[in-house]
């Protein structure tokens, strides 16, 4: 085993851009702003690095610490795309040769302005499978077909480089984990079920409209199927989903590293000599009896020319793209950050959503110049990557580009007998690691479980909605309805907030043995349904969770009267106090301040005091700016009002309501016995000497 020193340990600031054992740089300059007294040029070259991460890594990079294993790790991943991506393009509906176009020039412009180290930029599945269906409905020709995707590819590019330039990064996390898991998941058996038709050999004639239209409106046409192409895909999918058991044994591990380039390069010689034996058998011809699997076929050689992919005619085409553009966007981000941090966690170092917008805008946008279709970062591929020991963005996207350049010059001309099926059983593996169907069984758990809230519960409900009318309306229906309950549950849970009764829990008493007896530590104050909690007479105690502002601020205050009337109901008086935790409330604005100001007026005209509790922050000067001297107006004596100001925790509230209480018992006590000593006096002064 090869073992890399480190000339010296660094930290998170001082890492290099590569992986575990990086190498330490002496002046750090991404992400750091120019300190006081540094030159224009300088501030110019921290702006620079802070978006170009290549002008921090590449000058410093340990060419002999990290060349081996970026060389192993680029050699590996360039194979693997390289497989992939043909049968990414063949799920796009583009010429296959664009599958390869589309790992050339995107991978080289994100390593510059990049931030994921193990990030593999090329074509993937899911977004393979919204670009086709988006391309569906633009003929037969597909050379036509592969014209709109590079519009559309271009589209996505300038959609993600504006959001960068805007910082918009923000926009796509509306869409819910739960939604966009249910989605993944359906999209994955759409995938599927998408490559049986090819992968059974159906005629095209006999395939349009999926497997599913065949089975439930023709499933005649099955019988058309061709027995070859069976076979071929039968043992095409099982070599493939038992290729890592190969890796154990140590003459086969690169087989199982390259299992796609193996596989289509055994089964292209198989094809060669079958289709050769099945042409010259009766009924070949017409399709009476076997027929010859279906090939790839001529494919242009060499790399690809550059050219505008849009004209001046086309802007109503592109204007027609723009939805699916935009929806495809959202999805490239959402995949490729989610990948990127899940390895930069796992090595410790940092991906900037910034970065991620722009590199992927960019790459996006200078594809299309060579006719790619939309691209992003493989979560397979970055898996591979961190496993291969991949230490810089030259091992997982430079050299991967040059990989798959030089392979296209030299071979593609002998891909014309590539099986399709197979290429299809290549989408069909990829598609079996997409479902989440355990984030359902989570989230079913959690809805079934008492002790969680109704949110927890609705959130399987919107797992449950992205993924069936995914999977019944079509992937992008399914996303846009994804979205739409997102952000519909958002605009819920923003204007009905959680609010909970608080009960109180008694500090448990010290033991006699130990040296401190103190019995007045605060109580805790928690869920009223909980265990052991109990309420504070006459005073009513609860929380809102969230910020409180005019969408939601009369919810809270209908929940309180309703309290209220419940109270009045069981006891026959009413509280003699309300305080309102304000710990998990960070904003407030002035809507929610004036209802605030009339709820305490209000409530003390009952002789009910108002007070908020728990305060911090924004919320804490407002209330401290704007209600503090009100809540203390109807307290009965100088010294309760003057511990308003003092007063903060739920505890010492409680105690200034009881005191007020007592306070005012003992004022209209005495005022009872003043009025009695004034009717005595005026009873004795009538009588008669």
């Amino acid at each position: 085993p090869i073992v890399f020193l480190r000339p010296r340990p660094p930290s998170a600031q001082h890492r290099v851009g590569c992986g575990s054992g990086g190498y330490a740089m002496d002046e750090p300059l991404q992400g750091v702003s120019a300190k006081k007294g540094h030159t224009k040029v300088q501030h110019v070259w921290s702006a620079l690095t802070a978006c170009m991460p290549i002008l921090q890594w590449a000058p410093n990079y340990p060419v002999s610490l990290f060349l081996v294993p970026d060389l192993a790790g680029g050699l590996t991943l360039g194979c693997i795309l390289m497989g992939q991506s043909l049968a990414h393009a063949d799920l796009c509906k583009v010429n296959l040769i664009n599958g390869p176009y589309s790992c050339m020039l995107p991978p080289l412009v994100y390593a510059v302005f990049g931030s994921a180290i193990h990030g593999s930029v090329g074509t993937g599945g899911l977004v393979a499978l919204l670009t086709g269906v988006q391309l569906v409905n633009y003929g037969d020709d597909v050379d036509y077909r592969t014209h709109v995707g590079a519009i559309l590819t271009l589209e996505v590019g300038i959609i993600l480089s504006l959001m960068g330039a805007c910082k918009l990064a923000f926009l796509v996390r509306f869409l819910s984990r739960p939604a966009l898991s249910g989605f993944i998941t359906a999209s994955a058996l759409l995938i599927i079920f998408s490559q049986i038709s090819p992968m059974i050999g159906l005629p095209a004639w006999a395939s349009k409209g999926g497997v599913v239209h065949i089975a439930l409106h023709h499933a005649k046409y099955f019988a058309t199927f061709n027995p070859a192409s069976v076979v071929m895909s039968a043992i095409s999918l099982t070599f493939l989903m038992n290729a890592k058991r190969l890796k154990k044994i140590k003459v086969l591990k690169y087989i199982a590293d390259f299992k796609e380039l193996f596989l289509m390069s055994v089964m292209c010689v198989c094809t060669i000599s079958l289709n050769e034996r099945l042409g010259e058998m009766p009924g070949s011809a017409d399709g009476s009896g076997l027929r010859p699997i279906t090939v790839v076929g001529a494919m242009p050689s060499g790399l690809p020319s550059f050219s505008m992919p849009i004209g001046r005619h086309e802007i109503g085409l592109a204007k027609e793209l723009l939805p699916g553009a935009i929806l495809i966007a959202f999805v490239v981000f959402l995949s490729s950050f989610a990948g990127a941090k899940k390895f930069a966690m796992k090595d410790g170092y940092q991906v900037k959503a910034l970065n991620e917008l722009v590199a992927l805008g960019f790459a996006n946008t200078a594809g299309a110049f060579c006719g790619s279709v939309p691209t992003q970062i493989g979560l397979s591929r970055s898996a591979i990557a961190y496993g291969c020991g991949v230490k810089s963005q030259f091992g997982g996207n430079i050299i991967v580009a040059c990989v798959v350049a030089s392979i296209t010059q030299a071979f593609s001309g002998y891909l014309y007998h590539v099986p399709k099926c197979v290429l299809n059983c290549i989408i069909v593996n990829g598609a079996l690691h997409l479902p989440e169907f355990s984030e359902g069984k989570t989230l079913l758990r959690l809805a079934r479980d008492p002790n969680y809230n109704w949110k927890s519960r609705m959130e399987f409900v919107v797992w449950i909605g992205g993924f069936a009318c995914t999977l019944i309306l079509g992937a992008f229906a399914g996303m846009v309805i994804a979205v739409g309950v997102s952000l519909t549950l958002i605009l819920y849970q923003v204007v009905n907030p959680e609010i909970t009764e608080l009960g109180y829990r008694p500090p448990e008493k010290h033991d006699e043995q130990s040296p401190d007896r103190s019995d007045h530590r605060a109580r805790k104050w928690l869920n009223i349904h909980n265990r052991g909690a109990f309420h504070e007479d006459g005073i009513l105690v609860c929380r809102l969770e969230g910020p409180l502002f005019y969408a939601n601020v009369e919810s809270l205050q209908e929940w309180i009267d309703e309290q209220e009337i419940a109270y009045v109901e069981e006891h026959g008086k009413t509280y003699k106090g309300i305080i309102l935790s304000a710990a998990a409330i960070p904003f407030m604005d002035t809507t929610a301040v004036s209802t605030l100001e009339e709820m305490i007026r209000a409530y003390a005209e009952r002789g009910i005091l108002f007070f908020a509790a728990n305060t911090f922050g924004q919320t804490g000067r407002v209330i401290a700016d704007r209600l503090e001297l009100q809540m203390s107006s109807k307290l009965k004596t100088d010294r309760l009002k003057a511990r308003v100001r003092n007063s903060s925790t739920i505890d010492d509230f409680v105690q200034l309501i009881n005191e007020n209480s007592q306070s005012r018992r003992a004022f209209l006590s005495r005022s009872f016995l003043s009025s009695r000593d004034i009717v005595a006096t005026v009873s004795d002064a009538a009588e008669p000497p």
